[in-house]
């Protein structure tokens, strides 16, 4: 593994199974690595593995085979997992459901140095906290208030607040503005690139909106019922794609011109077109009869 990979995915499988009968593999042999202080940018559609992988790669799910390295140790390992709860967070889709409604914004925003036994009403945790208030777009009036007070936009502010708060080396964003309105999503990626340009941590970002992808992501991988399907730089990616099922999401990106919008063809895929012939039973496959 390279001196400057922070996170490396080899041959990662992830199989629940549902009863005696049916098996589902959610990941099924990926393999991809993160740089240090890389925009990795995760896509696919619904139900292809994007989120189940970030889950892994955070060492909630153990592997069902092949292995995810952190800093060239196995997330699978005590050790590792205890440096990673210090330097590894997670920024999920629900900021209503990821916050506990029944803690003030300020205690949410320390909570991570309470769990790590750091004082936090030391002068450095008080400034760090203004400092995470200041470059969130949120203000000392927002401390007393409870999840519900906020609004959606709000809400995942503090967050990412929280998740920043113990200055993390990697941030695991899972679809972190899919349930806010345009123009939330907006402020929100563009707090993201503003905070990873200062602090140059790390980050994964999982979406559906590849326009957003494009914007934030250094690095891009698209994903298919489970399997990796293809990786690139970003503009690469994006002006020359190689994956039948990449070319056809890439042309059902909308663009903001009626008369290119009605004269555009969208590329259809099939599985057979897009999984290659030695592949075929792979979307079967996805969902096994045993």
């Amino acid at each position: 593994m390279a001196a400057d990979t922070i996170v490396d995915v080899k041959d990662l499988s992830l199989h629940f199974k549902i009863d005696e009968f049916y098996t589902v593999k959610a990941i099924d042999g990926v393999s991809f690595s993160i740089k240090d202080g890389e925009v990795f940018g995760l896509v696919g559609e619904t139900g292809c593995g994007k989120s189940t992988t970030a889950r892994a790669i955070a060492g909630l799910y153990r592997p069902t085979g092949g292995d995810v390295l952190y800093r060239g140790s196995s997330v699978t390992e005590k050790s590792t997992l205890d440096k990673m709860h210090k330097e590894v967070q997670m920024i999920f889709q629900d900021s209503g459901a990821a916050l506990n409604p029944r803690m003030t914004v300020e205690k949410i925003i320390l909570e991570p140095l309470r769990i790590h036994h750091i004082p936090t009403n030391s002068v450095t945790s008080r400034e760090r906290l203004g400092f995470l208030l200041e470059k969130t777009g949120l203000d000392k009036s927002h401390l007393s208030k409870f999840p519900q007070e906020l609004s959606g936009g709000q809400r995942q502010r503090v967050a990412i607040a929280r998740s920043l708060m113990m200055e993390p080396k990697l941030v695991i964003a899972d679809e972190p503005v899919a349930s806010l309105d345009i123009s939330i999503q907006a402020q929100i990626i563009n707090l993201f690139k503003h905070l990873q340009n200062e602090h140059n941590f790390t980050f994964l970002f999982i979406a559906h909106d590849l326009s957003v992808v494009r914007f934030i992501s250094d690095r891009v991988g698209v994903m298919l019922k489970g399997k990796l399907v293809e990786t690139a730089a970003t503009e690469e990616l994006f002006n020359n794609p190689i994956h039948p099922y990449t070319k056809s999401l890439l042309s059902a990106i909308h663009i903001p011109d009626p008369e290119y919008e009605r004269s555009k063809t969208f590329l259809e895929y099939n599985t057979e077109q897009v999984l290659g012939t030695e592949m075929k039973e792979m979307a079967n496959d996805h969902f096994v009869l045993q």
